[in-house]
């Protein structure tokens, strides 16, 4: 049901961050990147478990932001097939159930 996947990442950190930590900027960065997301044969992203490790640092020329390569560790939610989730439901509407 809840998995921690291993990714590679290279991430881009806009300069109107780059006053935090590095590792505080990243995981924030990472966090509106991949939470709540679906990725293609991993699942749901709930959270950034852990950094593992982050590479690099370069500024390409005419970008003000700084490219790092990240390895993380993501919890995500990958229920298996004929998995029974037990729920509550709380309303229904035309958007969908909550």
């Amino acid at each position: 049901m809840f998995y921690l996947s291993l990714i590679e990442h290279t991430l881009r950190l806009p300069p109107h961050i780059l006053h935090l930590p590095v590792d505080e900027a990243i995981k924030s960065e990472l966090e509106t990147l991949f939470l709540d997301k679906v990725i293609a044969k991993l699942g749901l992203c709930i959270s950034v478990y852990d950094i593992r490790s982050i590479k690099g640092g370069f500024i390409f020329p005419g970008d003000g932001a700084s490219t790092y390569t990240v390895e993380f560790r993501l919890i995500v939610f990958r229920p298996f097939i004929g998995e029974i989730i037990v729920a509550k439901l709380k309303e229904s509407d035309a958007s969908g159930l909550r």
